[in-house]
């Protein structure tokens, strides 16, 4: 008679047990969990990292088109698909008063700054809006070189130096301020406090705004020519950034440092607005001393 066949010491022929099962697929779960955030992370970043990169860029744009023009471009048909022969092509401008549409709709005029439409777009893949003080557009509308520091002429007229200006006659030599005062737009926090005001003493009005409406994509153009919703409810403020909205004389714009992802408050946009002296100051356009 055969001898009973002795079971080996490391084999369970019972096989796994429902809760060892079900301790593997919770550990599985909990790993996947894990690195669905970690990927969503890194990804968010380099969206916000690819964003900041091409609003450098279009800033950068910017002042290439001021040294060149002395003036400032007007918006882009945001409402335009990629196909369309005119998309990133600036809207109507005269040469003597500048934008003449309500720049409703308008997006960075990537053909008019020798950029490609990726490079106006933001990480989530929606157009940079781009708001613009309609005059800044006009004809030699950012030339200060006849500005004088020392100036002590009151009136010069919009958006003008008075060439007239010599060492010998600084009551004919527009100080920058008299230059500056109205021109640019205002530009405000979400709480409502105005950081940037061209009205100001002295006027410190922002010389353009561009704007990504950050992960959420409320108001902002995509390549079809189609508005983003919004995956939140953005607040009153955010609003205001919309790139379907006309500008509206008096009216301004909003950045704000802080993000607060909860209630009416809510602000993810990110904001390029820099000073308007600035910018001509970059573009070699600058006020100068006649003496």
């Amino acid at each position: 008679m055969d001898a009973p066949r002795r079971r080996h010491p490391f084999r369970d022929p019972r096989g796994f047990t429902l809760v060892e099962i079900v301790v593997v697929l919770f550990i599985l779960g909990v790993v996947i969990a894990m690195a669905a955030a970690i990927t969503t992370a890194l990804t968010s970043s380099q969206r916000l990292t690819t964003t900041t990169t091409r609003l450098a860029t279009v800033d950068s744009a910017i002042v290439q088109f001021v040294m060149q023009q002395k003036r400032l471009p007007c918006p882009a048909d945001g409402t335009l698909s990629s196909t369309d022969n005119n998309a990133g092509v600036e809207m109507a401008r005269n040469a003597g008063t500048g934008c003449t549409t309500n720049e409703a709709g308008g997006v960075v005029p990537w053909r008019a700054l020798g950029l490609s439409e990726t490079d106006a777009t933001d990480g989530w893949n929606h157009r940079l809006t781009y708001r613009v003080f309609p005059a800044l557009a006009a004809d030699s509308a950012l030339d200060m070189s006849w500005c004088d520091p020392a100036g002590t002429e009151v009136a010069a007229g919009p958006k003008a130096c008075n060439t007239a200006c010599t060492s010998s006659s600084l009551t004919s030599c527009t100080p920058p301020n008299t230059f500056l005062t109205t021109l640019g737009l205002q530009v405000r926090y979400v709480a409502g406090n105005t950081i940037m005001d061209p009205a100001g003493t002295p006027p410190t009005g922002a010389a353009y705004v561009v704007v990504s409406p950050g992960s959420s994509g409320g108001g902002a153009y995509l390549a079809s020519g189609l508005l983003s919703t919004s995956t939140v409810t953005d607040g009153t403020e955010e609003q205001k950034n919309y790139a379907n909205l006309a500008y509206a004389a008096g009216g301004y714009y909003v950045d704000d440092s802080i993000s607060d992802v909860s209630g009416t408050t809510h602000f993810d946009d990110l904001v390029s607005r820099p000073a308007l002296l600035t910018v001509i100051n970059k573009a070699g356009l600058g006020p100068r001393s006649h003496s």
